[in-house]
């Protein structure tokens, strides 16, 4: 049982690198995976299409074949839309629920393009980044015309009825974080051949008194000093200026500092995301 030995800290990922080994093995025959997860629906849905080989999953008096769970499109990215808009260690966004997201991805060639990067490289990359920033605007909160998350969320609270912070668009902060998370999940379920799993920490993680925690923001909600009131007429000129700078600006910033904590692991200690 050698070849079935894997240091993995999610049930969810064994799964399907059992299968992978088991179909590396030269079994060809039917597989019924019986577990009752979104999870593993979602990476089942992914795997069954990318190895040979009948995999279906048993629910309650049924056996689902997984190769049709979801069309080919999406699943080139139903694992990075779980992982980003919700799943077992890593939350969603308040108010926008799962199926809709879905329905509004399977409908735009664009979205899925937007997603279909995140979690091919265990590093977060700024050209994914920016397309999972835009994929929020324009997919989660419907804002085709803002250019960063600081116009989408001014642009939410200009439109409200009645104000609530809950339902703002996340900052540019708070999302990094979340783009890091989403990334490093769906890293793992999209590459079953992992053994052993890459430490969490630095991808929006951190170990506190031992133990494994998300990091959901690196900046105080307020500025600690508040600049000093500006003549009205040099405001409104430098306004323009630091919209289109404030994201570049504060990803370079954030990038700077998760890089740092990855020295702060230790192999001797384990996690659990859940």
């Amino acid at each position: 049982m050698e070849n079935y030995c894997f240091n993995q800290s999610e049930a969810d990922t064994i799964f399907f690198s059992m299968y992978l080994v088991l179909r590396n093995s030269g079994y060809n025959g039917p597989v019924v995976i019986d577990v009752a997860d979104t999870n593993a629906y979602v990476s089942a849905a992914v795997i069954a299409r990318q190895l040979p080989g009948m995999l279906c999953i048993k629910r309650k008096q049924e056996t689902i074949l997984c190769r049709g769970l979801v069309t080919e499109e999406m699943a080139n990215c139903i694992v990075q839309l779980h992982c980003f808009t919700g799943c077992d260690a890593n939350l969603g966004f308040y108010g926008m629920g799962k199926p809709s997201v879905y329905h509004k991805v399977a409908q735009s060639t664009l979205a899925q393009h937007q997603l279909a990067k995140c979690g091919e490289r265990v590093d977060l990359e700024e050209e994914v980044l920016e397309e999972l920033f835009k994929f929020t605007r324009q997919v989660i909160y419907g804002d085709m015309k803002s250019g960063t998350m600081a116009e989408s969320r001014a642009a939410k609270w200009k439109a409200m009825k009645k104000k609530k912070f809950l339902r703002l668009p996340p900052d540019v902060d708070s999302l990094y974080q979340h783009c890091l998370r989403a990334n490093y999940l769906s890293y793992l379920a999209r590459h079953p051949t992992l053994r052993t799993h890459p430490s969490p920490i630095g991808h929006s993680w951190e170990l506190i008194d031992g133990r494994c925690c998300p990091v959901h923001h690196t900046r105080p909600a307020l500025p600690i000093n508040l600049p000093a009131p500006m003549p009205s007429g040099e405001s409104d000129e430098m306004e323009s200026d630091d919209e289109e700078e404030s994201d570049s600006h504060a990803l370079g910033k954030m990038t700077e500092c998760s890089s740092e904590s990855d020295s702060d692991y230790s192999e001797a200690e384990c996690f659990d995301m859940d």
